[in-house]
């Protein structure tokens, strides 16, 4: 059973990519043993955010024992807390932030203040992206950027992702030590057998499978956890439960 926590849809306007649609997405699944997926549009990372969580709530409504849909925000058109709990109430299940570069807005911002303390008050988890992809041409946002937001709202759930090899493993690792409610999604993490590693350092509850389809091949990230040199409870709390605990959904 694979939960993937870091799927997408829809318009990518950087390259062409082989499969971006719904039902596209929904055959890269079946093809890799994934039963579920936490989905958002592709347009929340660079256009607008209405659009993108109204195309996420419709795809997400046409299979709702396969996909559950992630909102996103920006401090733009109204961003905030009362428009968090509307999302929530339609039945997102958590919120993507994408500031610096991609959105023009800092973590250290009131808004993200905002948004990350209504995410704890109303149980779902804040996803942060150092960069979208495993792709150098995106200049990272420095991880202690989402540690600080982290450590300034212990009682919400933040989900970091993006993270690489070397120098951003270690500060990632370091940063789950200190902060209890981080957790690391791990579709851009590479390294020999880097998951053994990670489930070393930090354990392997707040650890999850990601595989950032469609910008990423799937295969990649299912080879990661089914070679991963783990024990086979860590391994099921990495591909599926950990995700249903933090998205709130039932296994």
């Amino acid at each position: 059973m694979r939960f993937d926590a870091n799927a997408f849809f829809g318009h990518w306007p950087y390259w062409p990519l082989p499969q971006t649609d719904g039902q596209g997405v929904l055959r890269l699944m079946d093809r890799h043993g994934i039963e579920r997926a936490a989905i958002t549009s592709l347009r929340g990372l660079h256009g607008d955010w209405h659009e993108a969580n109204a195309e996420t709530f419709e795809l997400a409504g046409n299979h709702p024992d396969r996909l559950v849909p992630i909102g996103c925000m920006s401090p733009m058109r109204e961003g905030g807390a009362v428009a968090l709990r509307r999302l929530v109430e339609n039945g997102a299940r958590g919120v993507r932030l994408y500031p610096s570069l991609l959105q023009g807005y800092s973590l250290a911002s009131p808004f993200a203040d905002e948004v990350t303390v209504s995410a704890g008050e109303l149980g779902i988890p804040v996803i942060v992206a150092t960069r979208p992809m495993m792709n150098f041409r995106f200049a990272p946002l420095p991880l202690a950027h989402v540690e600080s937001l982290a450590a300034r709202h212990p009682r919400t759930t933040v989900v970091l992702s993006g993270p690489n090899y070397l120098s951003e493993f270690r500060a990632a690792c370091e940063a789950m030590s200190r902060c209890a409610n981080l957790c690391f999604e791990i579709a851009c993490m590479q390294g020999f057998q880097a998951v053994a590693r990670l489930v070393e350092a930090v354990g392997a509850d707040r650890v999850l499978f990601g595989t950032g389809m469609p910008l990423h091949a799937p295969a990649c990230n299912v080879a990661k956890i089914d070679h991963a040199r783990i024990e086979p409870d860590q391994r099921k709390a990495i591909a599926w439960d950990n995700a249903c605990r933090v998205f709130g959904v039932s296994g």
